[in-house]
């Protein structure tokens, strides 16, 4: 017994350090998405930019980028595998930083942007769906959460880099530094092992084996081998299986979670925070914005704790009916309808804070984690990979609109508009998201082949 028990510690530090390694990905996600916050006024002023439009273009083209990384994703993930994609995203990252920080005109900055972009949607997609498959059930929801808590962590690197080279505008080492994590993330994938249910696939079984015997207990092996091998004997499929009807509400409530966390207006926040809270009246709003990232990280500390507890429906529940609430009061503070004399500093800063906390223990992870395990294995890539559209399509739209949409309704009225979607949010985690916690991605399968409901997807499986 207490071989076994060791043992099994062991495998579950072998997956803490794979989620710790595989989630730089993560990391590099959030600082190539953050460090825009400080970096776009000294960059607009180096190249003398003086459009709206062109800066939101410049801050969008990371965006834009994931998109067409995101729609790649699915074929990359299939044929180069799990860990092999994850390094091309690497070396993406490192091509990109290279290019934006090197930049001799505003085009070569939109351009390293869109590369660095790509590197987001493919590694977005296929990080989560490669913690999702070396995870135990019992832990999975907590490890794919690592990838959120990465992001949230690259963000606040990102406004603290953005901190230390604001007073002399030093643009390009603020994109620069982006290169070590980018380093680490190359180098360290190379020690990791392929996903086991990738290996199953292109029938590597013995590869799968000694993959599996590292992260979980010997008597627990075949067990777990036999079921991903009666996995792989549904036939594999692409979009038109994806979009039949048995699959096509499980690509709905991916879809809708991910452009529901879009519509929140979280990335407005990230992409613009010196500019909402200048806004809010904040006479040094740069140092301000360290106050979201710090509780952006704190908060998700506590999601990755409880996700596996309250499990997916209950933080859903919870983020969307919070956010609701705090974009409501912000919204009303920035119109001036709290203090009666404009915004109200501690107000708006006290509601951004609060919407972050709701947003991180909930919609920034569940999304992740709903996407990688609702899909069969033999459609698991293609259908992330769409879902993953959403994501950057809807992340493009809003950060592409920001600013338009604040100087035509007002910047308090836009925020009360991304409110009217969270309650909706509310509506459809009651009528459609299943609660998948503990269950073997196997079981998830076998109820979805059974001809349940998507809601009940994380029921017991009938015996």
């Amino acid at each position: 017994m207490a071989g076994q028990s060791s043992r099994s510690e062991a495998g579950m530090v072998y997956v803490v350090v794979i989620s710790t390694v595989s989630a730089l990905a993560g990391l590099l996600f959030g600082f190539d998405t953050g460090v825009i916050a400080g970096a776009l006024e000294p960059l607009a002023h180096h190249f003398a930019v003086q459009s709206e439009f062109t800066k939101e273009l410049i801050v969008a083209a990371v965006t834009l980028g994931a998109l067409g990384g995101a729609i790649c994703s699915g074929k990359a993930s299939s044929r180069l595998g799990r860990k092999h994609s994850i390094i091309l995203s690497a070396l993406l990252f490192i091509a990109g930083t290279l290019c934006t920080s090197l930049a001799q005109s505003v085009l070569m900055v939109v351009a390293g942007r869109l590369v660095m972009g790509f590197a987001v949607g493919l590694s977005a997609m296929v990080v989560p769906m490669y913690l999702s498959e070396v995870s135990p059930p019992s832990i999975r929801g907590g490890v794919v959460f690592t990838f959120q808590l990465a992001i949230t962590i690259g963000i606040f690197a990102a406004y603290v880099i953005n901190s230390i080279y604001a007073e002399n505008e030093n643009w390009r080492w603020m994109f620069g530094v982006g290169i070590l994590p980018a380093l680490l993330l190359f180098f360290g994938m190379l020690r990791l092992p392929e996903s086991p249910r990738w290996l199953v696939l292109k029938n590597r079984t013995e590869e799968a084996r000694r993959v599996l015997l590292k992260i979980m207990a010997v008597e627990k092996t075949e067990a777990a081998l036999n079921s991903i091998k009666e996995s792989v004997q549904h036939p594999q499929g692409g979009l038109r299986e994806l979009f039949s009807k048995r699959f096509l509400p499980l690509v709905a409530i991916a879809f809708t979670l991910f452009v529901l966390q879009q519509l929140s207006g979280i990335n407005t926040i990230f992409y613009y925070a010196p500019t909402v809270f200048k806004e809010a009246g904040f006479s040094d709003p740069v140092m301000v914005s360290l106050l979201p990232a710090s509780v952006n990280v704190a908060s998700t500390v506590l999601g990755i704790w409880v996700v596996d507890r309250l499990g997916r429906r209950g933080l859903a529940y919870i983020g969307f009916a919070g956010m609701a609430v705090c974009l409501i009061l912000l919204g009303a503070d920035l119109n001036g309808m709290v203090g009666g004399h404009g915004p109200e500093p501690l107000v708006s800063l006290v509601s951004v804070l609060c919407y972050i906390f709701f947003f991180a223990i909930s919609l920034g992870g569940v999304p992740y984690i709903v996407m990688s395990e609702l899909f069969p294995l033999t459609l698991r890539s293609v259908g992330m990979a769409t879902a993953s559209c959403a994501n950057w399509g809807f992340n493009f739209l809003v950060s592409l609109t920001f600013l338009t949409l604040s100087s035509t309704l007002g910047m308090g009225t836009t925020f009360w508009l991304y409110a009217c979607f969270m309650v909706l949010g509310l509506v459809f985690t009651y009528l459609f998201l299943p609660e998948t916690k503990g269950r073997r991605l196997e079981d998830i399968e076998a109820n979805l082949y059974a001809g349940k409901r998507p809601r009940n997807l994380g029921d017991p499986v009938q015996q």
